[in-house]
């Protein structure tokens, strides 16, 4: 018992009274986040302070908002500190939003994949063309993920002016994904313009010329989640007519998002460069 003769709380009453189960408050302790006001050096009992109900409290509400353990210890430092706080609060609300996103994105692919089971299946027409030699203004980088694209496709928009490119009446835009093979992270991908004169590199953005290539593609309309259905028959035909790639694989967007912000609407040329095997 204090000095002052005020009864501690014992671990049971004191995880009754925070709704923190007992493991959790050794758990805390353990980890610096909730630290008794005695421990009975013969018994190894944890004892509390009324006054420490508060603390529990905040504990409470930042584990529930997500923060981690380490996370949590960090800030019961700053549990009078109302601007340290917030910081580490706003910070947490960004993860968050980060994370709904991705959520999001998983339930677009649930109900696209709902509908190709419910939906009958439709042929996709694959089609041979000769591209003849161009050139194009590019840029090329180094993205976290294939969904970063819009990345370099704001540094090469955000450059052409300085370039002093001049885009061609008929400029397609492409993207070409130069990994070997499919990457989770760290996508080694090219966006391109297309231009009607040669012009002078500046800064990323650079003139390159693109050589004649034989290609087989197939036409995604709407939404990139279904870009499987046509890689596969792609590889399909490819299989079928002893073909082998000769060149990394890019998209024609037709109809792009910058043009169109409803998926349904978007229209893209997948293409694959081959050569026979």
């Amino acid at each position: 018992m204090p000095s002052s003769g005020v009864r501690l709380l014992t671990i049971g009453e004191f995880s009754r009274l925070s709704r923190i189960s007992v493991r959790m408050l050794r758990h805390y302790d353990e980890h610096g986040v909730l630290h008794p006001t005695r421990t009975d050096p013969f018994s190894g009992y944890r004892y509390y302070s009324a006054e420490l109900l508060r603390t529990a409290s905040r504990v409470c509400e930042l584990r529930d908002v997500g923060l981690r353990v380490a996370e949590i210890a960090a800030c019961t430092a700053l549990l009078d500190d109302p601007a340290g706080l917030r910081a580490v609060l706003a910070e947490q609300r960004d993860r968050l939003n980060v994370d709904a996103d991705a959520v999001a994105a998983r339930l677009r692919k649930v109900d696209h994949l709902i509908t190709r089971l419910e939906a009958p299946t439709v042929s996709i027409a694959i089609t041979q063309r000769h591209v003849p030699e161009h050139l194009v203004a590019s840029v090329r980088g180094t993205i976290p993920t294939y969904a970063d694209e819009g990345r370099l496709w704001e540094r090469l928009m955000g450059g052409l002016p300085a370039s002093g490119a001049a885009v061609a009446a008929d400029a397609k835009a492409v993207a070409v994904f130069h990994d070997d093979d499919a990457v989770e992270a760290d996508a080694d991908v090219e966006v391109q313009l297309d231009v009607a004169a040669p012009f002078t590199d500046a800064g990323d953005v650079r003139c390159v010329r693109v050589p004649e290539q034989e290609v087989v593609l197939g036409v995604l309309r709407g939404s990139y989640e279904g870009i499987t259905d046509v890689t596969e028959a792609l590889g399909a035909w490819i299989a079928e007519h002893g073909y082998r790639f000769a060149g990394p694989m890019f998209n024609v967007y037709l109809v792009s998002p910058s043009e169109n912000p409803d998926p349904s609407q978007w229209v893209t040329e997948v293409c694959i460069p081959v050569e026979a095997a």
